[in-house]
């Protein structure tokens, strides 16, 4: 890279709200420790973090789907004598639930998950979350991995050629080793994260430090390793003051749904949603990407006080709007496109709509 043309700047400098949640596209894994070294109880606190940092991932969110995930637990790591004779083996690691999208699913397969007693054989959790991700995963969505540990691990040059074999497939691999002292193993975990380690590796200070803050760590963990996290808090004091709610990405309402007018150009939704206001549309389109940034589409639909508060209080799954309060056609649905977020306006902040006229 040119020295003349490389520059640096700071990213996500603002401050956290508390109750950030993620919505990324990404199949994740779970790497869970239930080694010997935990001890029954010790296991027992980090298998409730992992079961409180599952309530903070959405599998839908403004219509499209999210995160996927599943769980790989290890730490049941044992020596298994070969049939033939010639040596032994290690016992792979547990694959406790594939991907899916029923997070409600993947908490109960945790909370049912039992203390392994085992050595850590991390390199085997690794080996597990690949096939999942082969299997389960999806050619669009981010391939991740998070490591939930006491920071030990068994056969170092096996597990460091596992983590080199899922970076060199773009899986991201986090770490969140749970442990009071800063050893030299630490060093080694970093290396085995996703570079820069500073933003993929997040030490919790040991095992009494989680059992009291836990929820503290889950938003540490969150505003970290989730590559697209919201405040649901902050969303709805902005969208208090714009007076308009994104409540779907990469789609546009078909043609049943109501007719559409192409309006000026402009880098600013808020302008767009100006210009839709003044015309009786309710709804809008709003172009991103590099062809089409900044169009402008007004949607000829009805939007009433109890949809767009609807819109408001539940963002996951959301119908398109209509051009008609009734018989709307079941051919309205939902198409596809990755070039436009589609966006409703608050009746009260407008005149009459276009479509009631």
């Amino acid at each position: 890279r040119s020295p003349d043309r490389f520059q640096k700047k700071k990213c996500n400098t603002q401050d956290c709200v508390g109750d950030e949640i993620c919505i990324a596209q990404q199949d994740l894994v779970i790497a869970l420790d239930a080694s010997g070294s935990l001890r029954a109880k010790g296991y027992e606190v980090v298998r409730g973090l992992a079961m409180n940092l599952t309530t903070r991932y959405k599998s839908k969110y403004f219509g499209i789907d999210t995160i996927k995930m599943g769980v790989s637990l290890f730490g049941n790591g044992r020596l298994i004598p070969l049939k033939d004779g010639s040596g032994t083996t290690i016992s792979s690691a547990i694959n406790l639930q594939d991907l899916t999208f029923d997070l409600a699913a993947v908490r109960t397969k945790i909370k049912e998950s039992k203390f392994q007693r085992g050595f850590t054989n991390m390199a085997q959790a690794f080996s597990t979350a690949d096939k999942m991700l082969s299997q389960g995963g999806r050619p669009s969505a981010q391939s991740a991995v998070m490591v939930i540990s006491d920071g030990k691990f068994s056969f170092k040059y096996q597990t460091a050629e596992k983590a080199k074999e899922l970076k060199d497939k773009n899986v991201m691999i986090y770490m969140a080793p749970i442990t009071e002292t800063q050893d030299k193993s630490l060093e080694i975990l970093k290396k085995w994260a996703s570079q820069p380690w500073e933003t993929n590796y997040e030490r919790i200070p040991g095992l009494a430090a989680l059992q009291f803050n836990t929820m503290m760590f889950v938003q540490k963990l969150i505003v970290k390793f989730c590559p697209d996290s919201i405040s649901p808090t902050l969303r709805a004091s902005k969208d208090s003051m714009r007076q308009y709610i994104l409540i779907h990405e990469n789609g546009l309402a078909s043609d049943e749904c109501g007719g559409w007018q192409v309006l000026d150009p402009t880098s600013d939704k808020d302008e767009c949603a100006r210009q839709c206001r003044d015309a009786g549309f309710p709804g809008f389109a709003f172009g991103k990407g590099e062809d089409v940034f900044g169009e402008c589409h007004g949607e000829v639909m009805i939007v009433t006080q109890a949809s767009f508060d609807k819109y408001k209080h539940d963002p996951a799954n959301p119908a398109p709007p209509c051009g008609s309060t009734q018989n709307c056609p079941n051919t309205c649905e939902w198409w596809d496109n990755p070039f436009f977020d589609s966006y409703v306006i608050n009746p009260s902040s407008m005149g009459k709509q276009k479509a009631a006229r």
